[in-house]
């Protein structure tokens, strides 16, 4: 969080008018209450781009973009919240108060501040190594690779020098000490008291954050010795399960599609042929943190890793924690070549281009993994397989997908379509098609979002109703993250006798993404009558109710308090909200 205070917040933010400001950098024109451009996000022909002068916000209707005038500053110059404070401060000359810490709070500042700054210097060495005579065996490397000129200086690579204590010495040239280099990761002491680097005779990929600060290096040996790929370790600044390398990079493309390779030189590659959308993993499992911090980029990812067994087992871990997220998956495998760097030089960006349009939904592609453990000409193992695939059919939740999917391994497996169908029937307790259940589910998901974005929208709308549900729903009740953090704002700015509107929550949302996710809220309100908002308050509310209890339920199944819950979630149903609650 900011360590402004939210006075300095709202002086900053009321003193810079969010029209004039977009308007330094869109052209706009007035259009009813909002004013109309190009987004300066992606490319667009037909302007969808609208800022709001009455509610100090913007929203694209095309890419999704949204927030306040901090959050555009923030995307637009690629500023962290505070610098994007202190920028916006700046441009109406307005002083920022001096800030305190605790001792200890100013130890842990002032010591990130060095690990930055030594990055940056550590970049700046090995850039200069590489373009130097010392680098020549990497630049050999890059020209074999044919990585360009401009590509090498856009992912500031790098080379580190066969001598082992080389960035350790510039370092203490440049007046760090042993202390904050050792914490840095790049540098380690051994028991004679000598000082080693991490890396050395390495080709280096600076890992960057989105904020464009160099946080940690990965690095390619070259010539004999192992590992092949190193890493730098954690840090107070580096994570490696909460950032993908070019993620800097591939957010400004605004797909709202990310392209996940394995390697630094896969990512490289295809952002050199044109697809800036393409990330990487750091040489960790991929896992739920490293899903959630795509999500807040894209809404789908294409997994594109090694056709080899290693490669399709990591495609297979890598699935559920990707759709457990909310994202939809797609698996593609390049043919004729051994990756997609390789590919890419055979073929052309053209043909690739092609490749990422017809990646495999995930469902197809596990279909085709579990059809290989299977002899499909006997008879008992065409059953098993029937079985197995009706497992796999059942996650699908939406019935358009399901029925395309059902037909498509009913032709790729030759089996029956009405037999895969009719074991999806008993899985799902003699429902009589898998197409009504999915229909089920994907209303009542669609339900829940729904709920969630309506009565954040009511309780901002009327102090009244706040004063009503906020007696009978907890922000924990709307278990996603972030509807509980716009909730907990929202609870507590009425708590504090604040102003409650689109502008002073967005003021206590830091991110760009969840700004964009507030303001995409915001826009597609529903209104509701005076008539009709008791009984929407009361629908909504028994459904993030219900969806609560059922999450703890499914959590504590085996809990013997369960029956606890159960009765909770029944006491749901006889819940009556009337505006005499208030």
């Amino acid at each position: 969080m900011s360590y402004y205070s939210d006075d300095v917040i709202d002086d900053i933010r009321s003193g810079n008018d969010i029209v004039d400001v977009v308007g330094e950098y869109v052209k706009l024109r007035r259009s009813g209450s909002s004013y109309v451009g190009l987004c300066p996000f992606h490319n667009e022909k037909t302007p969808s781009f609208h800022v709001h002068q009455d509610g100090q916000y913007y929203h694209c209707f095309g890419c999704g973009a949204g927030g306040n005038v901090i959050g555009f500053i923030m995307e637009r110059e690629n500023l962290s919240f505070v610098d994007s404070v202190k920028f916006l401060a700046d441009r109406i000359n307005y002083t920022l108060p001096e800030v305190s810490f605790s001792k200890d709070a100013q130890k842990k500042k002032e010591l990130k501040q060095k690990l930055y700054d030594i990055h940056k210097i550590a970049a700046r060495f090995y850039y200069d190594c590489l373009m130097s005579s010392e680098g020549r065996n990497a630049v050999e490397y890059l020209d074999k690779r044919e990585v360009t000129l401009g590509a090498r200086r856009k992912f500031g690579l790098g080379y580190s020098p066969i001598a082992k204590g080389a960035l350790y010495n510039k370092l203490r040239e440049e007046g760090f000490d042993d202390d904050a280099i050792i914490k840095s990761g790049l540098a380690y002491k051994r028991d004679d008291g000598t000082f080693y680097d991490k890396f050395f005779n390495r080709l280096m990929f600076p890992i960057i954050d989105v904020y464009g600060n160099i946080i940690g290096f990965g690095g390619r040996i070259l010539g004999e010795g192992q590992p092949k790929y190193l890493n730098s370790p954690e840090t107070d600044i580096f994570n490696k399960s909460r950032n993908l390398y070019n993620l800097n990079l591939a957010k400004q493309a605004r797909k709202r599609e990310l392209i996940l390779v394995e390697g630094y030189m896969d990512a490289i590659a295809i952002y050199q042929a044109g697809f800036k959308n393409v990330v990487a993993s750091l040489g960790t499992a991929f896992n739920e943190n490293h899903s959630r911090v795509m999500k807040a980029y894209a809404d789908s990812v294409i997994l594109l890793f090694d056709s080899d067994e290693a490669g399709v087992k990591a495609v297979l871990r890598a699935i559920p924690v990707l759709t457990g997220a909310g994202l939809k998956v797609k698996v593609l495998q390049v043919t004729d070549a051994k990756d997609p760097d390789e590919f890419i030089k055979k073929f052309g960006a053209a043909a690739f281009g092609e490749l990422l349009n017809n990646a495999k939904s995930h469902i197809i592609f596990r279909a085709e993994q579990i059809q290989k453990q299977y002899d499909l000409d006997n008879l008992e193992e065409r059953i098993d397989f029937s079985k197995d695939i009706a497992k796999l059919m059942s996650e699908v939740n939406n019935s358009i997908e399901a029925d395309a999917y059902l037909k498509e391994v009913s032709r790729i497996t030759d089996i029956d379509l009405s037999a895969i169908q009719s074991e999806i029937n008993k899985l799902n307790s003699g429902v009589t098609a898998v197409n009504n259940v999915n229909k089920r589910r994907n209303s009542n998901k669609k339900g829940i979002d729904g709920a969630r974005e309506d009565i954040i929208n009511i309780v901002m709308s009327d102090k009244r109703y706040y004063d009503i549900i906020s007696r009978h729903l907890e922000p924990k009740e709307l278990l996603e993250p972030f509807y509980i953090k716009v909730l907990e704002i929202i609870y507590s700015l009425y708590k504090n006798d604040k102003e409650v509107n689109t502008g002073t929550v967005l003021s206590c949302i830091e991110t760009p993404e969840e700004q964009s996710k507030f303001t995409a809220i915001f826009v597609k309100r529903v209104k509701f009558d005076t008539d009709e908002v008791i009984k929407a308050i009361n629908d909504i509310v028994k459904t993030i109710k219900t969806a609560y209890y059922d999450k703890l339920i499914s959590d504590n199944y085996t809990s013997p308090d369960v029956s606890k819950l159960i009765e909770s979630k029944r006491k749901v149903n006889n819940l009556y909200i009337s505006l005499s609650d208030g």
